[in-house]
C-alpha cells in the first residue's frame, strides 16, 4: 500500500479547518479519512468507519472530551468535520461501571 500521507497538505487541512472553528485533531480526522476513502483498494463505495478523541468547547465555554465519530450517509473521500459527530465520553465511560446493561 503507497502513503499517500503529506505533511504540506495536512497542514492544509489544519488551518483550513481551523479558521472554521475546528480543532487540529478533526482536522487531521478529516484529512486522513479522506484518505482512506479515496483508496479503492481499502474502503468499498465511501463506506468505513473513523472516530478521533479529541476535547471541544460547548457554547457556554465550557470544555468536554468527546468522541468524533464517522456518521453514516457521510462519503470517506470527501467528510467534512460535520461528518464526524461529536459524543461525549464522560457519560459513555459511566456505562462501564453498569453491571448490567439492556438493549432496549
Amino acid at each position: 500500500m503507497k502513503n499517500n500521507w503529506s505533511n504540506n497538505e495536512s497542514k492544509k487541512y489544519i488551518r483550513k479547518y481551523k479558521n472554521l472553528g475546528y480543532s487540529k485533531d478533526l482536522a487531521l480526522r478529516v484529512y486522513t479519512t479522506r484518505l482512506l476513502g479515496r483508496n479503492s483498494e481499502l474502503v468499498l463505495h465511501g463506506g468505513g468507519n473513523t472516530s478521533v478523541k479529541t476535547s471541544i468547547k460547548d457554547i457556554d465555554g465550557k470544555k468536554y472530551d468527546v468522541l468524533c465519530v464517522k456518521g453514516s450517509g457521510w462519503d470517506m473521500g470527501e467528510i467534512e468535520p460535520e461528518g464526524l459527530p461529536a459524543v461525549k465520553l464522560d457519560p459513555l465511560l459511566a456505562l462501564k461501571k453498569k453491571k448490567y446493561l439492556s438493549d432496549e
